[in-house]
């Protein structure tokens, strides 16, 4: 199993939490979802650690910091992001905080990370795919937010790529010592315990997702631990650069998804993007 595979297992499972975490996010809000999200998460990365004995690592105290560290950080990215979507549009916050992967990519490029100039171009054409595809242009006559509210969600969404793709590149460190398992199980905990006491700062009162949303809750969070567990492993076999650039095809998916299952219609541009992703990552994956 290759660094390219697991990160394309990573997008897929990332771009079809965030489909159906929209679809949570609706019934019971996005601040909700994100809570049981990381506890079913939790329980269901607690369940694997024990099933593959990996407990001793955690007794290395200074790498299951550097863990939870990267992990908070990569939890403020998320919340930058959602509170984002909150404030502001949703067609201009989407693209721009999906950009994280460009920050990665330079920062593994700062660290020493040298790729052939066909790997680049592949890196460049699907990072402006991705760019592309997520972005809706709008006609002139459609309705938009007030200025003040559009600007405030594009500060939340810059802060949101910052904040994610410093974490995606620190998660190397941890993981090489912790392994993918273990690194994402301390960022669930740390989750779990840290969320409620934010909320309750902010006075964000949690809302129970009920019979009929635990089902799509329990999706989201085991997809989305599948997924930061497979990028975390592929770190491991493959350049921090090709890793992340698969990886940022989860926008895609949810494109694909909405097609698929929501009945949306992707502007051109869109379908173009996703071209460009598509052919980027079969330069980056050729021998």
């Amino acid at each position: 199993m290759n660094g390219i595979f697991l990160g394309l297992l990573s997008a897929l499972s990332f771009g079809t939490a965030d489909f159906f975490a929209g679809k949570s996010s609706k019934k019971i809000g996005v601040f909700s979802t994100l809570f049981y999200m990381q506890l079913v998460g939790l329980l269901f990365l607690t369940a694997a650690v024990f099933w593959q004995g990996q407990w001793d690592a955690l007794l290395s105290l200074r790498h299951a910091a550097a863990a939870s560290l990267w992990m908070a950080v990569d939890l403020i990215g998320i919340l930058f992001l959602y509170q984002g979507l909150l404030t502001g549009s949703s067609a201009v916050v989407a693209p721009v905080a999906s950009s994280f992967s460009v920050v990665t990519v330079a920062l593994a490029f700062l660290s020493g990370e040298r790729l052939g100039t066909g790997t680049w171009l592949g890196i460049i054409m699907t990072l402006s795919g991705v760019i592309l595809a997520s972005m809706v242009w709008r006609s002139g006559r459609s309705k938009q937010r007030p200025g003040t509210a559009l600007a405030s969600g594009v500060l939340w969404a810059v802060l949101a790529s910052l904040f994610l793709g410093a974490a995606f590149f620190g998660l190397r460190f941890a993981q090489e010592a912790l392994g993918g398992l273990l690194t994402v199980w301390i960022g669930r905990l740390q989750a779990v315990i840290l969320l409620p006491v934010l909320y309750r700062l902010l006075k964000i009162r949690l809302t129970s997702p009920g019979r009929n949303g635990a089902g799509l809750v329990a999706l989201v969070g085991i997809l989305d631990a599948v997924a930061l567990v497979s990028y975390n492993t592929g770190l491991g076999l493959e350049d921090t650069s090709i890793v992340i650039t698969a990886t940022s095809l989860f926008a895609i998916v949810t494109l694909l998804w909405g097609v698929l299952a929501g009945g949306e219609k992707p502007a051109w541009n869109q379908w173009v993007g996703v071209g460009c992703t598509f052919a980027g990552i079969l330069i980056v994956s050729w021998p």
